[in-house]
C-alpha cells in the first residue's frame, strides 16, 4: 500500500504527471495542496512532493481561530511527514514555494504583533499546524524536510513557519528568504525588513519526545530564527542578513521554558543585530506569565560575521541583549569575523554593557588560557573570564569587562 500522496508543479514532466495524486496549475497552488493534506489526514498517508516552484498567492481562514494561513495541518494525534524530492541545492532544484507579491498584497495595512499569544494580532502564516489553546502534548506532530520557502519581498509582516502550536518537530534543509525579488544579496543587502517578517517560530513551550532542526536557513526576515520551548536543538542551522538572526524566548507561549536549548555549529551572520533573549522559566499556574529566568542555552562552535555595509540597512544594532538582564544562563563558544578576509577578533564585544550575558559563561575561542598581560589586556573580555597572566604569574578574572578591569583571586585589582 502506498504511504505517500504524490504532488508535483505545474512544470511536471508527462512521467511524473502520470504518477501524482495531485498536479498543481501553477496559481494559488496552495489551495492544490492543501487538499493533498486532507487527503493524507484521510487516508493516514504522508505527502511527497516533487521538484519545482509551487506559488503560494493567498491565505486563507481554516476557522480554528488561528493566524490566516496558506497551509495547515490538522490536528488528530499523529505525525506528518511532508518531504520535498530534494535538498535545495540551488534555486530550480527542490521544491520552492514561491509566496508570490499578489499574496503579499492581500496582507491588510494594521497593526500586527507577531510575538502575541493573541492569534487576530498576528500575520499570516505560509505553514503552520491547527490552531488549540496550546501546542504541547495537544497537537499534531510534523516531519519537513527538503522545503524552500521565498518571499517576493520582505515589506509585509508575515511568519513563513509556525511550529508554535505543533507538538513535536523535525525540521531538516529547510531554506527560508524574504528577498527573491528584492535585487538583493550577498554583496548588496536588503533594506532593514518589516518588523513582524518571520523565517521560523518553534514550539509552545516544553515538547513532547523532542524539537529538532537540522541545516535550517533564515535570510532576509525581521527575525530570521525565533526559538523557546526546551529540550529544542539546532544543529548547523544559519541566519543571514535578518534584522535579528536569532531570538530567544521572544514570542508567547503557553507552557513551561525551563529545559536546554542547544545550539551546534550554528551561525549568525551580516544581521543587524546579534541574538536577542527574552522571556524564559516555568510559567505561575494558571497564567502565561513567566517566573522569568534560569533556563540553560548552550551555544557550541557558534560563528558571527559583523559587518556593517553587509548588512541590511547598512548598519549594526545591539550587540547580544537580555530583555531582562542576568536571567538567562548557559555556555557560549564563539569566534567573530569582523569583515570579509579577516582573521576572527579578539577585540570584539559579544554582550551589551547593561548586565546582560552575566549568567552566562562566554568564551572568544581567539582568546588564550594564557598570555602575557600586554596580550590579556589587547582582548575585550567576557564577564569572569579567567586567563593565567604569564607576566605577573597569577590567574586573573575579568569583572567588568567594558573597562577591562581584572582581579585576582583575592579581590585585588590587576593593572
Amino acid at each position: 500500500m502506498l504511504t505517500d500522496i504524490f504532488v508535483v508543479p505545474s512544470t511536471a514532466s508527462d512521467e511524473l504527471r502520470y504518477a501524482a495524486d495531485f498536479i498543481c496549475t501553477g496559481s494559488h497552488d496552495e489551495i492544490t495542496i492543501q487538499q493533498a493534506i486532507d487527503k493524507a489526514a484521510k487516508e493516514n498517508k504522508n505527502i511527497l512532493l516533487a521538484n519545482g516552484i509551487y506559488r503560494i498567492d493567498g491565505f486563507h481562514d481554516f476557522g480554528d481561530g488561528g493566524p490566516l494561513a496558506a497551509l495547515c495541518f490538522p490536528n488528530n494525534r499523529r505525525e506528518y511527514i511532508f518531504k520535498g524530492q530534494n535538498s535545495a541545492y540551488s534555486g530550480s532544484d527542490s521544491v520552492q514555494f514561491y509566496v508570490s507579491r499578489a499574496a503579499l498584497d492581500t496582507i491588510e495595512d494594521r497593526e500586527y504583533d507577531a510575538n502575541a499569544n493573541d492569534p487576530s494580532k498576528n500575520p499570516p502564516d505560509v505553514i503552520r499546524t491547527t490552531w488549540l489553546p496550546k501546542g504541547i502534548s495537544a497537537g499534531s506532530a510534523l516531519v519537513l524536510e527538503n522545503i524552500r520557502i521565498s518571499l517576493s519581498h520582505n515589506k509585509k509582516p508575515i511568519r513563513c513557519v509556525d511550529l508554535r502550536r505543533c507538538d513535536r518537530i523535525e525540521v531538516k534543509n529547510f531554506k527560508l528568504s524574504a528577498i527573491r525579488e528584492m535585487n538583493a544579496g550577498f554583496g548588496k543587502p536588503p533594506t532593514i525588513p518589516a518588523k513582524g517578517c518571520i523565517g521560523l517560530t518553534a514550539t509552545d513551550g516544553s515538547n513532547n519526545s523532542y524539537a529538532n532542526f537540522t541545516d535550517v536557513g533564515a535570510c532576509g526576515f525581521y527575525e530570521g530564527i525565533q526559538i523557546s520551548g526546551e529540550h529544542v536543538v539546532l544543529i548547523n542551522c544559519n541566519a543571514v542578513m535578518c534584522y535579528y538572526g536569532y531570538t530567544f524566548g521572544n514570542y508567547g507561549i503557553s507552557c513551561g521554558a525551563n529545559h536546554p536549548i542547544t545550539l551546534i555549529n550554528c551561525m549568525d551572520e551580516r544581521n543587524v543585530c546579534l541574538p536577542l533573549f527574552n522571556s524564559c522559566g516555568d510559567s505561575i499556574k494558571g497564567t502565561n506569565t513567566r517566573m522569568q529566568g534560569m533556563q540553560e542555552v548552550t551555544m557550541i562552535s557558534f560563528n558571527m560575521e559583523r559587518i556593517a555595509e553587509q548588512s541590511p540597512g547598512g548598519v549594526l544594532g545591539d550587540c547580544m541583549r537580555e530583555v531582562h538582564p542576568g536571567t538567562w544562563r548557559g555556555n557560549i563558544d564563539f569566534t567573530l569575523q569582523p569583515a570579509w578576509h579577516h582573521l576572527n577578533d579578539p577585540t570584539a564585544q559579544l554582550w551589551e554593557n547593561d548586565g546582560s550575558g552575566v549568567g552566562i559563561r562566554t568564551r572568544n575561542l581567539t582568546h588564550k588560557p594564557a598570555c602575557g598581560t600586554k596580550e590579556r589586556l589587547s582582548y575585550y573580555p567576557t564577564y569572569m573570564q579567567q586567563v593565567f597572566d604569564t607576566d605577573m604569574n597569577k590567574l586573573l578574572i575579568c569583572v567588568d569587562p567594558a573597562n577591562k578591569k581584572w582581579v585576582d583571586a583575592n579581590g585585588n585589582t590587576a593593572d
